[in-house]
């Protein structure tokens, strides 16, 4: 008798253990699809500057290359998005904070043809996937791995009792014209979206084309050029609802980005030294170093 009652009261202590572990994943995860209020709308304003600078001067190569380069704007201005489109960038399931997840093209598009109708997310150049080339006559199979870069993908960066926020990194480009094979390649969009749980709305909404020199590729009539944009942005913000936020649960926006990167390129989890620290730690450890110059001039002095 008295062992099956310590038998009975191992199975309830373990069974309530089970419970509240549960309980605990649950309470670590949230579903922030179905906080939205869809009967809501944001306004959202679009910013677009002129290019600021090239490279090797295409915009200015001819008549035409200025007439596809030298007057772009946004489609629309202004346009008034239902909070439901913004789903667009929430996981479709429940998830921690730290937790990164892809996002669906197609219903990130529509945000991208609010600069320009010819918003794409397959890119025109893309040194992914299997190719050929033909030398002295012969046809040579590639298999290039690992480089794919189109996409989108979100990580849920911090969490309130209130508020969320996500951060997102998007790969797409614009066909400007398919006869001149124009395009308008941005480097990268990257953004974020505040959502008020309780409400069921969107607090703050920021997409954006991150301000670098040679921050977008251009092509057309089979010439290329990198050139720099100063603007491009989406930014929307509610003006009722900009009290002081204080996340309860976060990672930095540093370890978000690169979740990001390495959700894009596999070489991102490559641990990287300046020569010096690369060398110190060749010498104590007894391995050899594997350098690679990817730019520029190499120093010896460096070392």
């Amino acid at each position: 008798m008295k062992r099956n009652w310590l038998i009975t009261t191992v199975l309830v202590a373990s069974i309530f253990g089970l419970c509240i572990s549960l309980l605990s994943c649950a309470t670590n995860k949230i579903n922030l699809r179905k906080t939205l209020d869809t009967k809501e709308t944001l306004q959202v304003q679009a910013y677009w500057d002129p290019i600021a600078d090239a490279s090797l001067g295409l915009p200015d190569h001819s008549p035409k290359h200025a007439a596809l380069f030298k007057n772009l704007s946004p489609a629309h201005a202004s346009q008034a998005y239902e909070v439901d489109a913004f789903k667009a960038f929430l996981p479709k399931k429940s998830v921690p904070v730290g937790h990164v997840w892809d996002l669906d093209m197609n219903e990130v598009l529509p945000f991208l043809r609010q600069f320009h109708p010819g918003a794409t997310a397959e890119m025109h150049i893309n040194p992914g996937g299997e190719g050929s080339v033909e030398i002295f006559g012969r046809s040579i199979s590639l298999v290039k791995v690992g480089l794919e870069s189109e996409g989108a993908f979100a990580c849920l960066r911090a969490l309130s009792s209130t508020y969320a926020e996500v951060v997102f990194r998007i790969h797409a480009e614009f066909q400007l014209d398919e006869e001149a094979r124009a395009y308008f390649t941005p480097a990268q969009f990257i953004g974020r979206l505040i959502l008020n749980r309780n409400r069921g709305t969107i607090r703050d909404f920021w997409l954006y084309l991150p301000s670098r020199n040679t921050n977008v590729d251009i092509n057309a009539f089979g010439g290329a050029d990198m050139v720099y944009v100063p603007r491009m942005e989406l930014i929307a913000q509610n003006a009722h609802d900009q009290s002081d936020i204080v996340w309860e649960t976060a990672i930095t926006e540093a370890a978000a980005k690169s979740a990001l990167k390495a959700s894009f390129y596999k070489s991102a989890e490559i641990e990287r030294h300046s020569v010096k620290e690369a060398v110190a730690k060749a010498q104590s450890e007894n391995r050899p170093l594997h350098v690679l110059l990817t730019w520029g001039v190499f120093d010896d002095e460096s070392c």
